[in-house]
């Protein structure tokens, strides 16, 4: 299966829908913007498992259903749902974190 590249914008904007700072964060400056983007790209990189981030960027980067990246991960889509439910929680928790500051 081919995928488009993900534009990390769009997955920005898809992640920032399941944290409470998604607040017209985007309607703000663009220097916070760049602040958050940096963020959740270490978060990303740094925090979560292979599985949790290649299922985080499949499903919220590229659209792509469970069904299929179980197929191209070769796991069930039960476990593709738990990595990606593992995955929000450690990304919420990191930007709750963060932002609590």
């Amino acid at each position: 299966m081919r995928h488009k590249k993900v534009n990390f914008s769009d997955l920005v904007d898809s992640i920032s829908s399941f944290s409470r700072y998604k607040i017209d964060l985007f309607d703000q400056e663009d220097l916070e913007r760049k602040r958050f983007l940096k963020l959740l790209k270490n978060i990303i990189n740094g925090e979560l498992t292979e599985k949790q981030k290649s299922c985080i960027m499949l499903y919220y980067g590229k659209n792509v259903k469970m069904k299929d990246i179980s197929k191209e991960l070769n796991i069930s889509i039960s476990s593709v749902s738990k990595h990606i439910k593992k995955a929000k929680l450690h990304i919420k928790k990191n930007i709750d974190y963060f932002y609590a500051k």
